[in-house]
């Protein structure tokens, strides 16, 4: 049976903190090679003149993107993706099986099979992303800030960056660094060029208040297109909210009202917590409360708001307003694109 490996979370965390303390100059190709020969490390080019950086840890894949190839702010990115099983037929078999569903099946003479064999993945992620948290959280301190989607976390100091988050698509956990101005210039970029409410940088933060957070920018987001991309923003970031946030490690309740700057009355009451998610002052619904959540209960959440808001009358996001705040930090919500309640130029 041929196993691929994941590192251990303190294998990771040894490994992100050496590259987190090096100095990487001005973050040039040349650079970056005298950094990573520092290291230790063996630098490569691919066939597609990428710059692969080899940091002897098995399992562990690392890509740099130095300023004159990136497209943004120059980074090395390391990849961790979870182990693959992989069983060959054993001699005499029935044919090959498909990678995780070959097993021994009992009760028939000893003979080899299919059988299923269902692993949660997801989990297995959840898992991994934890312990790495974990570990770096026990050198470096609670992550500062952190959100979704991807269940991202950011330790940051005036020179550099690091960000993990999890990829969800490729099952792996991703831990990124950059030079902490110049990604946070493309990052406010980003946010002022979006097209709609998808394609924001991220679509909600908590965050600590720290002194390393005073140059920090947290950005409003830009207002919704039109209705019907407020409408499909809405479910996106109370989903992140209720599936990402256990993972941060953020255990304070985030509490949301939204609702029309014209009638204070018409809001919506939202608090999303560790293991439970409740939903207040809807039409015809009274309170209603979700016990260990997932995406779907922040859907049906969503859904909800949004019939209240057609039972008010509200079919304008330039309308709503918004409260949200958390037990010893703040919360930023620029993927819904309204803005807080006193900071639109509507208020003044």
């Amino acid at each position: 049976m041929a196993v691929s490996v994941m590192p251990a979370a303190d294998t990771l965390a040894r490994t992100l903190l050496a590259a987190r303390g090096a100095e990487w100059g001005d973050w040039s190709a040349g650079a970056v090679r005298e950094t990573a020969g520092r290291l230790g490390w063996q630098v490569r080019l691919d066939e597609d003149g990428a710059m692969s950086i080899d940091p002897g840890v098995p399992g562990l894949a690392c890509r740099a993107e130095p300023a004159e190839q990136a497209a943004g702010a120059p980074s090395v990115r390391f990849t961790a993706p979870l182990p693959i099983r992989a069983d060959p037929t054993p001699t005499g078999g029935p044919g090959a099986a498909t990678a995780q569903q070959f097993g021994y099946v009992a009760g028939q003479a000893g003979a080899w099979g299919t059988v299923p064999y269902v692993r949660d993945r997801g989990r297995e992620l959840d898992a991994a992303h934890t312990r790495l948290g974990a570990a770096l959280t026990a050198t470096l301190g609670p992550a500062p800030w952190r959100g979704g989607p991807n269940a991202w976390l950011r330790w940051r100091s005036r020179g550099i960056t690091l960000r993990l988050l999890r990829d969800d698509a490729h099952e792996a956990l991703v831990m990124e660094l950059f030079p902490t101005r110049v990604g946070e210039a493309f990052e406010r970029r980003a946010f002022e060029t979006a097209g709609s409410l998808a394609e924001l940088p991220y679509i909600w933060c908590v965050s600590r208040p720290d002194m390393s957070l005073a140059e920090l920018f947290l950005p409003f987001g830009p207002e919704p297109r039109d209705w019907v991309d407020f409408h499909a923003a809405l479910p996106r970031v109370l989903s992140s909210l209720v599936v990402d946030m256990p993972l941060v490690g953020w255990v304070e309740p985030v509490l949301l009202v939204l609702g029309d700057v014209l009638e204070p009355a018409h809001t919506a009451e939202v608090r999303v917590g560790q293991d439970r998610l409740e939903l207040g002052n809807v039409p015809g619904n009274g309170r209603q409360v979700w016990l260990r959540p997932g995406a779907e209960h922040a859907a049906t959440a969503a859904e909800s708001i949004l019939e209240a808001f057609a039972f008010w009358g509200i079919d304008r996001a330039r309308r709503l307003r918004t409260r949200a705040w958390t037990s010893g930090g703040y919360v930023d919500l620029p993927g819904i694109g309204v803005r807080p309640e006193g900071t639109h130029p509507d208020d003044a």
